[in-house]
């Protein structure tokens, strides 16, 4: 579909949901008021049965028939409330995806910024994690551990660099299945955003882990034993009132009874059962997202993968719909009347922890496998969601550094390089963004240009991009390719207060990383970008600090990027003589005006522009 398309496809699904919702809550309304009536009758009945009169037995049959309604109207109208609340998760879900068209995602309450830590740099000068990032634009996780496992993702985009081919793959075939991501972002939302009785578990600060232990639920003899006595009783005292042995008033004894035995129980019962009932992941909403997964149809290898293990011979979809019915008999204790009806008839929390036994003990095993497919699946389609928002194109990345490192050279375009066409940054509206075409191939290139005029951007622009070829995602270009080589930056630099550490020394700090890495001659070579190499101090020894630190940066095949104002620094030439290759973004004047075309040229920058930005700011009277 072309992006126009998708826009409008999400407009339709905006406008059907609308629908359903009318209809959904028609349909609530009408088994609310029969409800209301058939509940109003029994108790009328159960009166009558419970007082002596003509035809007292049959009055008692009627009201307990009326329960039986009642209970039936209960189911009913809780599968509407299921339908209404799996139908407004699509709803907030489908809601998201024009925004992310244009820029007002960068609204949405969850930017990741929990999983940022002081050493994630790279992260904040490039905008992966954090307000106006990456991972705000594209998430749609809902579960905590699939937050975690988008921002692991993201902040270290080597670690699934041997997957890459399949993820890609993966990935690219969830971008062309839009529907199926609503559809699997609605049930992982219903399952895990519904606060009102299964609240999800949140902690960025480790991984988040499976919350049900298979094999730790018991049931006890004691259990098993009051499991048959309450209901037992209750049908003797029952059977001995038909038969008129016993005035229809002991029933009242026997309920009493019954919930006393149960409700004194109740905290020993579910210590036993916790592991299950409490569980997020047993929260019996789980069972449609497998559903989800069950009724789609993949092709890559990856995504066929994942589709098997849930529809396999393991057992986990059996036991995530068993799971499923177990967890709705469970929440009919939600129901007030309902709830301390079981409780005194049936025993109810007995049999409960009975079926989570025989649960526990036939499909635990299977079901503990449930948590990692549920993230896996939200991750991977998280970062397809930028190729149904932006036109992208799948990248070539040579994952092989051919050649020796210490003998690279800059022309031998096999070794390094990244060419690219219409290259954009996903994060910038698409409606106003100016994308560039070029190669990036030499050791050391320094761009320069004048203010405002796209440098810093650009830089971003390539990093970004290359960190979603890393980790199988479309790139916002017409082509794209790269050699694949380790990202350090030096961009957003902070002074440290606290630290006692300046913004000039903490730009030192960065960069004696990128020389110690290219000191170690990794098995990757670095990609080093550097924005306005060494601001923080005077220009004199700007300039020989620069020219001495990319000399020792830009060998052993590392590629080094810089922009600077200096130009003193265009005419710099590496360790074995070879001239710097130079870029420039420049701006041009009309009316009066600055006036800036973000287009990347060859060579180095002849203008300059801080006396017209000063003059427009009303700081200088004349520009020369």
């Amino acid at each position: 579909m072309e992006h126009k398309d998708l826009l409008a496809f999400f407009g339709e699904e905006q406008k059907k949901d609308e629908e359903q919702r009318k209809k959904l809550q028609r349909s609530f309304d009408r088994i609310a008021w029969l409800r209301l009536a058939v509940f109003l009758a029994a108790v009328i009945l159960l009166y009558m049965g419970l007082t002596k009169r003509p035809m007292q037995e049959l009055y008692l049959v009627g009201g307990f028939l009326g329960v039986a309604g009642f209970l039936i109207l209960i189911r009913l109208h809780d599968g509407v409330e299921k339908q209404q609340r799996m139908l407004e998760a699509r709803i907030a879900a489908v809601a998201a995806y024009p925004a992310r068209f244009g820029t007002d995602w960068r609204e949405f309450s969850e930017d990741g910024s929990g999983y940022l830590q002081k050493a994630d740099t790279v992260c904040r000068d490039l905008d992966l994690l954090g307000p106006g990032s990456l991972y705000q634009m594209i998430n749609i996780c809902q579960s905590a551990y699939g937050k975690w496992r988008l921002a692991d993702t993201l902040k270290d985009p080597y670690s699934l660099i041997d997957e890459r081919e399949e993820r890609q793959e993966a990935i690219h075939e969830l971008s062309e299945k839009p529907g199926f991501l609503l559809d699997y972002e609605s049930a992982v939302r219903r399952a895990f955003v519904d606060g009102r009785r299964h609240p999800t578990r949140e902690d960025a600060s480790k991984k988040p882990g499976n919350t049900y232990t298979p094999g730790k639920i018991r049931f006890a003899g004691w259990m098993g034993l009051l499991m048959v006595l309450v209901p037992a009783m209750n049908l003797a005292v029952v059977a001995a009132i038909l038969i008129g042995m016993i005035q229809p008033a002991w029933i009242l004894v026997s309920f009493l009874a019954g919930y006393g035995i149960t409700a004194g129980c109740k905290g020993r019962v579910e210590a036993e059962t916790k592991g299950i009932f409490s569980s997020e992941m047993t929260s019996g909403q789980i069972f449609p997202i497998f559903k989800t997964i069950q009724d789609a149809e993949f092709h890559s290898a990856k995504l066929k993968a994942i589709r098997d293990r849930v529809v396999g011979t393991d057992g986990m979809m059996a036991a995530q719909k068993r799971l499923s019915r177990l967890a709705d008999l469970k929440n009919l204790d939600y129901n007030p009347v309902v709830g301390m009806l079981l409780t005194g008839f049936a025993g109810w929390d007995f049999w409960l922890a009975f079926m989570a036994a025989r649960w526990d003990e036939k499909h635990g095993k299977a079901f503990a496998g449930s948590f990692d497919i549920v993230a896996e699946l939200e991750e991977l389609g998280s970062l397809a969601v930028l190729s149904v928002v932006r036109p992208t194109v799948l990248p070539r990345l040579d994952l092989g550094y051919e050649g020796d490192r210490e003998n690279a050279s800059a022309k031998d375009s096999s070794v390094r390089g990244i060419r690219f066409k219409n290259l954009a940054h996903p994060l910038l509206d698409p409606g106003a963004v100016v994308s560039n075409d070029g190669e990036l191939a030499s050791p050391l290139t320094v761009i320069t240009g004048s203010n405002m005029s796209g440098k810093t951007t650009f830089l971003r622009t390539v990093a970004i991009n290359l960190v979603l070829s890393y980790v199988g995602a479309g790139v916002v270009a017409d082509e794209f390719s790269s050699d694949y080589r380790k990202l350090f930056t030096s961009m957003r630099v902070q002074d440290d207060v606290a630290g006692g550490i300046s913004t000039f020394y903490a730009e030192i700090l960065r960069i004696k990383e990128m020389a110690e890495y290219n000191k170690r001659s990794e098995s990757i070579p670095a990609l080093c970008l550097i924005d306005e190499i060494f601001k923080g101090t005077n220009s004199a020894d700007r300039i020989v600090g620069a020219e001495e630190a990319l000399k020792k940066l830009s060998v052993g095949g590392s590629m080094v990027i810089v922009t600077t104002h200096d130009f003193e620094l265009c005419s710099l030439k590496q360790t074995d003589g070879t001239p710097a290759d130079n870029r420039h973004f420049e701006e041009s004047y009309a009316d009066d005006k600055l006036v800036f075309d973000y287009k990347m040229k060859d060579g180095p920058c002849k203008t300059r522009n801080a006396r017209a930005l000063l003059n427009l700011a009303g700081l200088l009277d004349s520009v020369e």
